[in-house]
């Protein structure tokens, strides 16, 4: 999730004009120095198990590498024959259940010369499903869809069956018979490796005896959560990515990374040319100046009509170039659904008849981009490909004072704050304890943030908001604090896991793994987790989620089907109101060469293949 615009890179499509005049033959020379500004900050955070945000999660991109599946720049799922053997051996159980067996190639290490070995691999899943890390607040479902997975997250039993450690180079994954087929099966047999005395020490260990992995009894949250608390921002760290990370300055919120020499490539053996890459944190006032002025060299998703103007400008004056693409994501407004006014369905619904979105969208983004009516972005296909099935079956929500105030009334808001029939200001319900419930909206949101500046115009000071009987209170923050009342996370102070605003707004990115069933669960281990943000307790929505993956990876036909089945009931239910999908676009100095992006890759997918010409 990310601030005003949203940045968690994944999807797209659309190289620049020019044809790249480099000689094909020469390999270009490694060197050179790229600044990259986000308008999002870093938090220091480099994992994305517990809030890692969208700058934040480039940077673990950058360092994080060697998966034994990686996407193409179409989005799809290819093994990594850099790092594994040969393919991966598929066995269907008389259960249902099916096992993918890995086996990796020697040679591998990480930045700082440590081999990897089979264990590397089936530390990621076991850490990160493990009940330490869970109890730590941490999201803990990276194995949730193999054999076993809940008994050990919940810290049941000490084995995890549906992970084996075989030998030095051998492992495997066991997907439980529930979740096959599984449309994006090979993304989710995937494992990258982690080193694991770097989270503990050298005295935790994972072993199989036979009946799959478990760790040592030593590896406890009261022996270790300092340690992995420390790991998460800990510089130097062991990097399998195309760099390593070499300082962080707190102040400035800038991260410098370098060039990881012992990095074999990705998926097509491909290695970085830039010798270092600067991250840091610029303002939407100033982004484009820096630009100019070589502050920075790339700004990349800027989505604001004024700034893709102005950066189009920038571009013609000469000196700069630009790349554009379908955004795979969306802005939005999200609602907390199981407290105050926006559990009730209705007000959401209310909210989205109060909000002339076509108008807002055109506001904000200047014509590079469009509404949409569900969570998807233009830039994926099977969303282009039902496009006009769901125009037919979803609400669009146009603006309308009256649908806003028939959809209040239908939910009970009938009442002021005597309990007399409703006439004028504040709209009251009478809820199931028979007390008042005022219709106030406790909004949060980002400080500097162009997209809350135009909802206090378009939204909270609209005159029919207040007509329609509707208050909302605005209280604006860092994101960082934003995402710790979103994600109610208690690690950082306990008073935020007190639920206090009914309304966010930030944006999302899918990446080519569309699976909601996580976003919409009800299952109340993964629910107290925090892994459903909106927390709506919907049993359709959820098993509508689940349904749309159980698809065979063939079957793109049933697929679609169970996307719109899905989106028809999400977008009735309303959990967060879509604002805009973007073209976005990447400036950049000229010197970068070869630099395309899309949103179905990360930054450093693009960058891995661009270099520097002074």
């Amino acid at each position: 999730d990310e601030s005003e615009e949203p940045s968690q890179t994944d999807n797209g499509e659309e190289p620049t004009d020019e044809t790249d005049e480099t000689d094909e033959v020469s390999e270009p020379k490694v060197g050179g120095e790229l600044t990259i500004g986000n308008t999002t900050e870093l938090s220091g955070d480099w994992v994305p198990y517990f809030q890692n945000n969208a700058a934040d999660y480039d940077v673990y991109n950058f360092i994080t590498g060697y998966s034994l599946v990686e996407a193409t720049h179409e989005g799809e799922f290819v093994v990594n024959k850099t790092v594994v053997a040969k393919d991966p051996e598929v066995t269907v159980n008389e259960d249902g259940s099916k096992t993918y067996t890995w086996t990796i190639k020697d040679g591998l290490t990480y930045s700082d010369g440590t081999p990897i070995t089979a264990k590397d691999y089936v530390t990621t899943v076991m850490l990160w499903s493990s009940s330490v890390v869970g109890e730590m607040g941490a999201d803990n479902t990276v194995g949730q869809y193999f054999v076993g997975w809940k008994d050990f997250a919940t810290g049941k039993s000490k084995v995890f069956p549906g992970v084996r450690l075989i030998d030095e180079r051998t492992f495997s994954f066991t997907i439980d018979a529930e979740y096959v087929p599984y449309f994006f099966e090979l993304a989710l047999v995937s494992s990258s490796p982690t080193k694991l005395s770097f989270w503990t020490d050298d005295n935790v260990d994972i072993k199989d005896d036979g009946e799959g992995c478990y760790f040592t009894d030593n590896f406890t949250k009261e022996a270790y959560e300092q340690k992995i608390n420390n790991a998460r921002r800990a510089i130097p760290r062991p990097s399998t990515g195309p760099y390593v990370l070499d300082s962080y300055d707190e102040a400035s919120k800038t991260a410098v990374l370098k060039i990881n020499d012992k990095f074999l490539g990705n998926y097509e053996g491909q290695k970085p040319h830039i010798e270092t890459i600067i991250y840091k944190k610029v303002t939407t006032e100033t982004a484009l100046d820096e630009l100019k002025t070589g502050g920075v060299d790339l700004l990349a998703q800027m989505s604001a009509g004024s700034e893709i103007q102005a950066g189009l400008d920038l571009v013609e004056s000469g000196g700069f170039d630009y790349v554009s693409y379908p955004r795979s994501g969306y802005g939005k407004l999200h609602f907390v659904c199981d407290f105050g006014p926006t559990q009730y369905p209705e007000v959401r619904q209310a909210i989205a008849y109060l909000l002339d979105r076509n108008d807002f969208a055109k506001a904000f983004t200047g014509g590079f981009g469009s509404v949409v009516n569900g969570p998807y972005g233009e830039a994926m296909w099977f969303y282009l490909e039902t496009k006009d099935e769901l125009n037919q079956k979803l609400n669009q929500y146009p603006y309308s004072l009256e649908k806003a105030i028939e959809v209040l009334e239908k939910g009970g808001w009938i009442y002021d704050e005597n309990g007399n029939p409703y006439k004028e200001g504040i709209r009251y319900k009478k809820t199931e304890d028979g007390k008042l419930m005022p219709l106030i909206i406790e909004w949060a949101s980002s400080e500097q943030n162009p997209v809350s500046e135009l909802l206090v115009v378009k939204l909270q000071q609209n005159p029919d908001v207040e007509k329609a009987g509707i208050k909302i209170n605005q209280t604006v923050m860092t994101f960082s604090e934003l995402l710790n009342y979103l994600y109610r996370d208690g690690t950082q102070d306990p008073k935020y896991t007190e639920p206090k605003y009914h309304m966010f707004n930030l944006g999302t990115g899918f990446t080519p793994m569309y699976d909601r069933s996580n976003d919409y669960t009800i299952d109340p281990d993964l629910f107290a987790q925090g892994a459903n943000t909106n927390f709506i307790k919907d049993e359709q929505l959820a098993k509508l989620a689940q349904d749309m993956v159980k698809v065979d990876p063939n079957d793109r036909e049933l697929f679609k089907q169970k996307f719109v089945e899905f989106i028809v009931r999400w977008n009735e239910l309303l959990p967060d109101l879509p604002l805009y999908s973007n073209i976005y676009h990447d400036f950049f100095n000229a010197k970068l060469k070869n630099y395309q992006n899309n949103d179905f890759i990360q930054l450093v997918d693009a960058i891995l293949y661009a270099y520097i010409e002074e």
